[in-house]
């Protein structure tokens, strides 16, 4: 295999990555005010003016696109250019994007019903990276023996792991990264891989 092809980045996930720096540019560049205004519009927040508005609910999806600063969106990049080739194997662009984004949105709606009435802002595609770890429950793991098919019990250690690396992560953070989201999108991600991917 030529070595500049093992290393190349999928178009699908290049495109995504365009579209996050291209997001993070253009806030780069706005004044605070401007900035400010786009988040409220991008970002995702149901509990504006003191109650629950249906309007805002698209925020669920827009928020994935936006990050809270060049660091955040760094490692979101490193966690999809790592996994997203082992899914890619299994799903097509289309369904790789539908999978991202879905998973990111649920992971988002989760954090709302678990922070009911809580006003403020999410944004991040956090939730749509443990969407892809969520559906690598399938494709990342092996049995006990590295070659064959993992059983349940070898799922259940694989939750099990990601799941205190999550509420470790959101610990260390001192409460600034969303472990409700993270969960909603991993989980998402294990139940929707089934129904994308192309073959049993």
């Amino acid at each position: 295999m030529n070595t500049a092809q093992s290393f190349a980045i999928p178009k699908v996930v290049l495109r995504l990555l365009i579209i996050f720096v291209i997001i993070q540019l253009l806030r780069s560049a706005l004044p605070p005010d401007w900035d400010a205004y786009l988040l409220s519009l991008l970002g995702f927040n149901p509990f504006r003016a003191g109650g629950f508005h249906v309007q805002w609910l698209y925020g669920a999806v827009t928020s994935v696109f936006v990050h809270g600063g060049w660091w955040h969106l760094i490692s979101n990049a490193i966690w999809m250019i790592v996994v997203s080739p082992q899914i890619l194997r299994h799903i097509e662009g289309r369904r790789y994007l539908s999978l991202f984004v879905l998973t990111g949105a649920l992971g988002a709606l989760v954090h709302a019903v678990v922070n009911w009435g809580e006003n403020a802002i999410l944004i991040g595609a956090s939730g749509a990276v443990f969407g892809l770890l969520g559906a690598g429950a399938f494709v990342l793991i092996r049995g006990e023996d590295g070659f064959s098919r993992p059983s349940w019990r070898d799922i259940l250690k694989y939750i099990l792991v990601i799941m205190l690396v999550n509420v470790g992560y959101a610990f260390l953070s001192g409460g600034k990264v969303s472990w409700e989201a993270h969960a909603g999108g991993f989980f998402a991600g294990m139940v929707l891989f089934p129904f994308l991917r192309r073959t049993r």
